[in-house]
């Protein structure tokens, strides 16, 4: 059995890639809906439609994006289901001509950003290997985000004895 973090080595791959057919390749689309939560949307994307638009749509939106997983936990919650915890760390260059969703002008088109979120999802076996089943993005919040900025921003040397 493929353990679950060369899975997500793989589906790390997948965005890097940014391509909506390799991500959809890591789902199990015999279930009858995904469960989708990305942090920047704000609403949870429950159909294979919704969701195939999302990865369509970032495809044109994003020029590059890199993720890192870490602190990986996993538990299992059925013969063949493991609810995993992890960090994610990513960072995105949006497309010069990046568009919103609804066509409208994206303010930061051409920067680059990035971020830490915590993420919940949900894998079930498939043969040998894993499928996504639902996926939860969740950042921080502001307040412990915000003393984070704070605490990182501090001037080189300053407070040194």
């Amino acid at each position: 059995m493929t353990s679950i973090e060369e899975f997500l080595t793989r589906y790390r791959g997948a965005w890097r890639e940014n391509s909506a057919a390799q991500l959809e390749s890591f789902w199990d689309t015999s279930e009858p809906a995904p469960f989708y939560k990305a942090e920047e949307i704000d609403h949870i994307m429950a159909s294979w439609d919704d969701l195939r638009d999302y990865w369509r749509h970032n495809e044109g939106f994003n020029e590059a994006i890199e993720l890192q997983f870490s602190e990986i936990n996993a538990v299992p919650v059925g013969p063949d289901r493991q609810l995993v915890g992890m960090r994610m760390r990513w960072d995105i260059r949006f497309a010069k001509d990046a568009k919103t969703m609804d066509g409208g002008a994206f303010s930061w088109a051409g920067q680059t950003m990035g971020g830490e979120n915590h993420v919940v999802a949900l894998l079930r076996t498939s043969g040998d290997d894993w499928r996504l089943c639902a996926w939860i993005e969740a950042p921080n919040a502001p307040i412990t985000y915000m003393a984070q900025l704070y605490l990182q921003n501090v001037s080189p040397g300053f407070g040194a004895d």
